[in-house]
């Protein structure tokens, strides 16, 4: 969010310099979405542009990098967002699995990215696992890893996807000890190399693997959130 790249640029610009360098060399991807973190879905369309353009310069000017895909905070969606969010120039977005459970779509169909749009404005569609958000940083990364390999097909065409809050790496009761002080993180960067070695897993930029995979099907997701956010509410 805009607010916590101001702080980090003001207290910890060292930081901000590193992830540069690694987006720079396309080993990270920066997502734009709305600077100060809104609810999109319920602002007018000139202020949901003017949000993401605000994030976009912010990615350009501070990484050097163009933000192809977007956050949406609490992955809240409504179907009308691909028009506003395709005319602000996002190519991309991640929502939850639980957003295409609501159309009827089962766990084994999302393995991949899907199309949607609205007036003819096109977007593709990235699904989270929540399988994936529940193991990944709490269980040993062997079960990811164990997730992750009973995924994995020889043509190397099943995508899937972790995006989620970064509290979940320090912030929540238990987690810093958990993810640095006892290694959970070396660990799960530890694993994943062995896999990348092993031949089994790749790890590519969403824009990567929208270059080298078609989408799977075109969808029109329903208004929705992530499976938690819509028990609360």
């Amino acid at each position: 969010t805009g607010p916590l790249l101001d702080w980090l640029d003001g207290h910890h610009p060292d930081f901000l310099d590193r992830v540069r360098d690694l987006a720079q060399k396309g080993q990270i991807e920066i997502m734009t979405g709305g600077h100060y973190e809104p609810i999109l879905a319920v602002l007018p369309d000139r202020d949901k542009a003017g949000q993401i353009r605000m994030m976009t310069d912010y990615v350009k000017n501070r990484f050097g990098v163009e933000a192809k895909g977007a956050w949406i905070a609490e992955r809240i969606w409504e179907p009308h967002l691909a028009k506003p969010l395709n005319e602000a120039g996002v190519e991309f977005v991640t929502l939850d699995d639980y957003h295409f459970h609501a159309t009827g779509m089962n766990p084994e169909e999302l393995l991949g990215y899907y199309r949607t749009d609205e007036q003819g404005y096109g977007l593709s569609l990235f699904p989270i696992s929540m399988q994936l958000r529940y193991l990944i940083p709490f269980s040993e990364p062997e079960e990811s890893l164990a997730y992750l390999r009973a995924k994995a097909s020889e043509e190397g065409e099943n995508l899937l996807v972790m995006c989620d809050d970064g509290e979940k790496f320090g912030m929540w009761p238990g987690t810093h000890d958990w993810v640095y002080r006892k290694g959970w993180l070396k660990r799960f960067f530890k694993a994943l190399e062995q896999a990348m070695d092993e031949g089994w897993l790749a790890m590519p930029t969403a824009s990567e693997f929208a270059r080298q995979h078609f989408p799977r099907q075109r969808v029109y997701l329903p208004c929705a959130s992530y499976f938690e956010m819509s028990e609360w509410s």
